[in-house]
């Protein structure tokens, strides 16, 4: 018995083969997006690094809040000198070869906010960062960075990589994740490089810098490091979410990114770094102060999900976990040595900024990168890219139109082919070829399934718009299955009406058409806005590209169209003449069979009756035999017609209805075609989507894009399932039938499901007001309205007082809703025993003093507040330049603008500094030359209960799927008008 073809081009085949190939890629790419590989059983698998103890480490510096305006931040601070005084000491570590420093020194003015302003405002900021340099092999002996003379080139020698993170938290989170995880992976890394058997080639600088939290401050106030002009490169360890894998966020350069290639775990892709690059992320890290200001070459990696937990009391150890410490350390390890065990041209050349005080870093090249599986990681020049596709656009197009050509003159290029006249020269007779059918089904398919999916991401966004939240995969699954049941219908249904052979060929040149279009613009984007994120669609085109070629080479295996045309022609004819014959039965010779009746017939005729026509010998019945000449020639047109059916069944023949001539073409070679297509597009897509889809589809609570992350999920659900389009009429209705189900399931549920829960909390912003003058107070809570309203009902101080509920919020897309707070007024300021009320010595909190010439447009203000170090003034009509304690802003970060600043930051190393500020403004067109304003500070140490006891009702009372998480800088912020 005949074995069938098991990858025949069958609908048993199709559908076992596809639905096997998309489950062993899709279950990984799960797995791997939700785990994190395990940490090594031994937790010293490398000497020098010790698991564990980085473990202690981070629960230590994650047990309070502790914002840059805290106590805490102070301890964490001094804690942080004594362990890597520790390590030095234990290490046996001298002062030449590892030297601890905290910088007091370092303070920074700037005219303009490099990040997060949203109006004009200058800043003074006194930094509080520990630095640690470990001497490389390479480096200049002696102090060199002191004096002055670290501006030399024969100083500072070839330079040396920069690792940084930032050790103070937001006033609502402990910081784990954001940046514990980083703080102490630099003491581990400083551990390791201050041993002597892993001293670097080149020099290690570690940054431990303060205030990253509220404007990137630290890593600025490292603008006057003496370190800062030695670096060359450098690594960010950054958490924008709290837990999971350490996403390489963005890199530089090419070059800087193989040093992190070969890490044991590699995760992240150029989307993200193109995503910060065209301004789609609204954060920010350091690292736009290393590579922007300082033209330092470098990485930022960073933890992403959940963005839930993400400066809430959940950034805590207790929700970390010590793979997600483990893959973060691991990978920073191998990247710094990378960096500083580069001992070639690779950082060796002209800056860029053409800065010669610093050292010479080179010109990076601009990279594509991706990770595999998370085990291989892909790393080439975005020059590469932009050559292969330009090559992709010019000659495969060239390359199918010149195959296209062989195959016409071959007389085999079937597609677009209604009609052949079977002889040349003669249009009688024509004989059809079906080559138009299935010629425009896969655009409508594709028109039609895309858009009810697009369709369905507005329809949950109307209705139920954060069920994305904490629930991705139904919102996955509905639109997988949407659009693979609608196309299905689409495209069964129209190969059943009109079975064409051609059917999959034409969907294979549409993929090409519609690749070559998308290249077309990812191509652009590569030339001008040296955008990579658009690799996948490289691959997509050549991917597509290979498919209609194949499709175009099965043509080689017809006949000819003349032949074929021919032959039907003569068939037909044959048929016509046998017809119009009169008793045609008499002149076609008797088959063997009919030559030989059963026994039954034979037994009957020997048994008839004789008569005169009866023959002499043998014979039956003149009733059942004829006389003439004819009868030994006779046999039925219908069983000759049969017959010959039957005998080409069992040679190639076309599939069920399909056209005459498309018997020859192989049933196989599909499979070569879903090879090329699929399992590697769909790993692309399905390990981008999870990762992209993942970072946004919590950022609705911080006011981004509601759609958005549906829009994602749409178009990734559209894109994982092109491979398969092509093949997909020959699916057979069990899959679809089943996703049918699957899509009618999860959408009820995405319209209907609650979208938060106790794992996956709605982020509401807090913050409480107080004016110093009046004593009024106000509590404010900023989210989406129906959540802040639901949550703000539940406060004991809130009911029975009225909402005042605005969309002027600093967070677009979110309504601030606001209350009398007098009956929770914060004690931030310890200034009257237990049991007065604290509005008795609310004016005592801020202290300050303007004094200004008469006639001039500038005054000096002396500011001093209780408790705090994070101050502002706020004026009511633009100044034109300010001076604090003597120091003019930094041309480095960008000059005042032109229209004036509203607004100057203050922030100090002490508590007790007053800080002198001198302002000037414009003398207005009436010659006035007065100014007035608020001056406002702000609190937000909650670490003692009943310091601001509506922050702390907030957290007692709020719904358990809700999470407070600070609005501004300040928790609590109190503000005094001024008039000069």
């Amino acid at each position: 018995m005949a074995v069938s073809n098991p990858v025949a081009f069958k609908p048993f085949a199709v559908t076992f083969w596809t639905t096997v190939a998309y489950l062993a890629i899709l279950i990984p790419l799960l797995v791997i997006h939700e785990t994190v590989p395990s940490p090594p059983s031994n937790p010293t698998l490398y000497a020098g690094l010790n698991l564990t103890k980085s473990w202690l480490d981070l629960t230590r510096l994650s047990r309070d809040y502790h914002p840059f305006n805290s106590r805490q931040n102070d301890e964490v601070h001094d804690w942080l000198l004594l362990e890597l005084e520790e390590i030095k000491r234990r290490n046996g570590a001298n002062d030449s070869s590892v030297v601890v420093l905290a910088d007091n020194n370092s303070n920074i003015t700037t005219g303009n906010a490099v990040f997060g302003a949203a109006i004009p405002t200058g800043t003074y900021f006194e930094g509080t960062n520990i630095i640690v340099y470990i001497r490389g092999k390479d480096d200049p002996h002696g102090p060199w960075w002191e004096d002055g003379r670290v501006y030399s080139d024969k100083i500072i020698g070839k330079g040396g990589v920069l690792m940084n993170a930032h050790y103070d938290s937001v006033s609502s989170g402990y910081g784990a994740t954001d940046d514990g995880m980083g703080c102490v992976t630099l003491i581990a890394l400083v551990d390791y490089f201050s041993r002597p058997e892993n001293r670097p080639q080149r020099g290690i600088v570690a940054l431990f810098n303060n205030n990253e939290e509220d404007g990137l401050w630290g890593a600025q106030a490292f603008a006057n490091s003496p370190f800062m002009p030695f670096c060359h490169t450098f690594l960010n360890l950054e958490g924008a979410g709290a837990g999971g894998r350490a996403n390489l966020f963005r890199t530089s350069d090419t070059e800087v990114t193989n040093a992190y290639r070969g890490t044991q775990n590699p995760f992240g892709t150029v989307i993200s770094s193109d995503a910060f690059s065209l301004g789609a992320i609204r954060s920010n890290t350091d690292y736009i102060v290393f590579n922007g200001i300082f033209g330092l070459r470098g990485l930022d990696m960073a933890f992403y999900r959940p963005r839930a937990r993400y400066h809430t009391d959940q950034d805590d150890a207790k929700h970390a976990s010590r793979a997600s410490l483990w893959h973060m350390l691991s990978s920073a390890l191998h990247t710094i040595q990378g960096l500083s065990g580069d001992t070639g041209q690779t950082f060796i050349g002209e800056r860029a900024d053409g800065d010669r005080r610093k050292v010479w870093n080179g010109r990076g090249s601009d990279g594509v990168w991706f990770d595999i599986f998370g085990k291989g990681f892909a790393v080439f020049d975005l020059r590469t890219m932009f050559a292969w596709s330009l090559t992709l656009l010019i000659a495969t197009p060239l390359f199918l139109i010149a195959l296209t050509y062989v195959l016409i003159r071959k007389d085999k290029y079937y597609y677009f082919s209604a009609r052949r006249s079977a002889y040349e020269g003669s249009d009688l007779d024509p004989v059809m070829l079906g080559g138009r059918k299935g010629m425009s089904r896969f655009p409508f398919a594709l028109l039609v399934a895309g858009a009810l999916v697009i369709g369905s991401a507005y329809l949950v966004t109307k209705i139920n718009p954060m069920v994305i939240y904490s629930n991705e995969y139904t919102v996955w699954a509905m639109m997988i299955s949407l659009f693979y049941f609608v196309f299905w219908t689409i495209m069964a249904g129209a190969n059943f009406a009109r079975p064409s052979a051609l059917h999959r060929g034409y969907s294979t040149l549409w993929l090409f058409t519609i690749a070559w279009c998308i290249l077309v613009a990812d191509t652009v984007f590569e030339d001008r806005f040296r955008i990579a994120a658009g690799y996948i669609f490289v691959f997509f085109h050549s991917a597509a590209f290979l498919a209609a070629f194949i499709s175009l080479c099965e043509l080689f295996a017809l006949p000819t169209k003349a032949s074929f045309a021919q032959r039907a022609h003569d068939d037909h004819e044959i048929r016509d003449h046998l017809s119009a014959v009169p008793h045609a039965d008499d002149l076609i010779s008797p088959t063997h069979d009919e030559l030989h009746a059963d026994d039954d017939d034979e037994e009957a005729e020997s048994q008839s009756v004789v008569t005169e026509t009866t023959p002499l010998v043998g014979g039956g019945s003149g009733d059942h035999r004829r006389t003439t000449f004819a009868t030994t020639y006779r046999r039925s047109i219908t069983a000759f017609i049969n017959q010959a059916k039957s005998a080409r069944s069992t040679k190639g023949q076309p599939y069920q209805y399909e056209q005459l001539w498309s018997a020859n073409i192989p049933s196989w070679v599909w499979v070569f075609q879903f090879l090329i297509l699929g399992p590697f597009l769909i790993i692309l897509a399905g390990q981008n989507g999870l990762t992209l889809v993942a970072s946004v589809s919590q950022t609705g609570s911080d006011g981004s894009s509601l759609l958005l992350p549906y829009l994602i999920v749409a178009f990734f659900s559209i894109f994982l399932l092109l491979p398969i389009t092509p093949f997909m009429h020959r699916i057979t209705h069990h899959v679809p039938m089943v996703l049918l189900l699957v899509f009618v399931v999860t959408l009820i549920y995405n319209l209907a499901a609650f979208p938060f829960s106790e794992n996956s909390r709605y982020k509401i912003y807090f913050q409480q007001t107080v004016d110093l003058d009046t004593g009024s107070t106000a509590v404010a809570y900023t989210g989406l309205p129906n959540f802040v309203q639901q949550t703000i009902a539940e406060l004991p101080s809130a009911m029975g007082k009225e909402l005042d509920c605005s969309r002027g919020s600093a967070r677009p897309g979110l309504i601030t809703c606001s209350y009398d707070g007098t009956d929770v007024p914060p004690n931030v300021v310890k200034t009257h025993p237990d049991g007065v009320p604290p509005q008795n010595g609310y004016k005592s909190w801020l202290n300050f003093n303007v004094t200004r010439a008469k006639g001039e447009s500038k005054a000096r203000f002396e500011i001093n507040a209780t408790n705090s170090r994070s101050c502002a003034i706020s004026f009511k009509k633009p100044i034109s330049s300010f001076i604090v304690d003597g120091n003019q802003p930094d041309e480095r970060f960008g000059a005042i603008p032109e229209a004036g600043l509203t607004k100057i930051k203050l922030y100090r190393r002490d508590w007790t500094t007053p800080w002198n500020v001198d302002v000037e403004w414009e003398i207005e067109a009436d010659g006035s030359t007065g100014i007035d304003g608020r001056i406002l500070c702000s609190w937000d140490d909650v670490n003692t209960p009943g310091t601001i006891p509506a922050y702390d009702e907030g957290l007692r009372y709020s719904p358990t799927w809700v999470a407070l998480s600070k609005m501004s800088s300040g928790l609590c912020e109190g503000s005094k008008a001024f008039t000069a």
